[in-house]
């Protein structure tokens, strides 16, 4: 067991003791990206404690729970304590929430009893959201609003591409000049979705953040809202594919959705940008993971293609 997921335990088990005045035992331990999550089962319920070292990131969850729920149909956690606490001198910040039913993706009885139909019901939860807009436009990270898409992009985007391009970044010179000229391609590539209204996002809907009936595959539950905002429902969608393909989600959410042309390389430009976000937020990196999603931008934007085989084929691998 590594030391974040035994000190998240031990975090877990303590919340619920002072919260509760009880004690409970530990029937799961989920290690993820931002943190980990222990399920716990006691005399005063069932409850799932968030734990995760990354400043604002369990206010910024609440307020995403707070604002999805009004337009979501299943299951939403409800947050019963929201709090920061020090363990074995490390800083933590707490989330304890009721246990909802289901289970994650690749815990259900495959093959899946209804793909299709599942797939559906994920898809109509998104939707829900996606209709939801602001008059105003598209929200800005200061909470305040932009008319159009582009202005929007660039005030969450810009502060990436400074981290990318900066002397601690952990990427090649190769990535570096690609995710250079992914930032020069931005009006470009973002120009079919001019006039477009915003939508309000979950930023984070892959498979993995729904619960679904262990034996039916039937959607029971929504997790994990990531920056929820006022942005373009296809900086949403792009995480559909991301896990089990097998429900095809993102092509069930394409028979609702016709994108304006361009989608094909607009996906994997989102995504790009979307793993720089992790990658500063955590420190986290993987070569490999970056050069194969430039790969497929490559094959599927023959502008963006040109400009990058004219590099230096040896920068790539300085």
């Amino acid at each position: 067991m590594s030391s974040s997921l035994f000190i998240a335990e031990q975090a877990a088990l303590a919340c619920y003791q002072v919260h509760f005045g009880q004690q409970a035992h530990i029937v799961k331990s989920i290690a993820g990206f931002y943190g980990c999550a222990v399920i716990l089962q006691g005399p005063a319920g069932d409850v799932v404690v968030k734990a995760t070292a990354q400043a604002g990131r369990t206010h910024r969850e609440v307020a995403g729970l707070a604002r999805l729920r009004p337009h979501t149909t299943v299951a939403f956690p409800q947050v019963l304590l929201q709090k920061n606490i020090e363990l074995d001198h490390q800083s933590l910040e707490i989330l304890l929430l009721d246990r909802l039913p289901g289970v994650a993706p690749w815990d259900v009885a495959k093959p899946w009893a209804n793909p299709a139909q599942t797939a559906q019901q994920v898809v109509d939860v998104l939707l829900g959201w996606h209709a939801v807009s602001d008059p105003r436009g598209f929200e800005l990270p200061n909470g305040e609003f932009a008319a159009d898409l582009i202005t929007a992009f660039e005030a969450w985007t810009e502060p990436l591409h400074c981290y990318v391009q900066s002397k601690t970044s952990p990427f090649t010179p190769w990535q570096k000049y690609a995710y250079a000229q992914l930032w020069q391609a931005r009006h470009r590539l973002l120009a079919p979705l001019a006039g477009m209204p915003s939508s309000l996002v979950h930023d984070d809907p892959h498979a993995g953040n729904f619960l679904f009936d262990e034996h039916s595959g039937a959607l029971t539950a929504v997790l994990d809202p990531c920056d929820v905002a006022f942005r373009h429902r296809e900086q949403d969608i792009f995480h559909l594919a991301d896990v089990s393909p097998e429900l095809n989600l993102l092509e069930t959410y394409l028979q609702h959705y016709t994108p304006p042309a361009g989608f094909p390389a607009r996906r994997w430009f989102f995504s790009l940008w979307d793993d720089a976000k992790h990658s500063r937020n955590l420190a986290w990196y993987d070569q490999q993971w970056f050069d194969e999603k430039f790969n497929q931008l490559v094959q599927l934007d023959e502008q963006y293609g040109s400009w990058l085989s004219a590099l230096d084929t040896e920068l790539k691998h300085a």
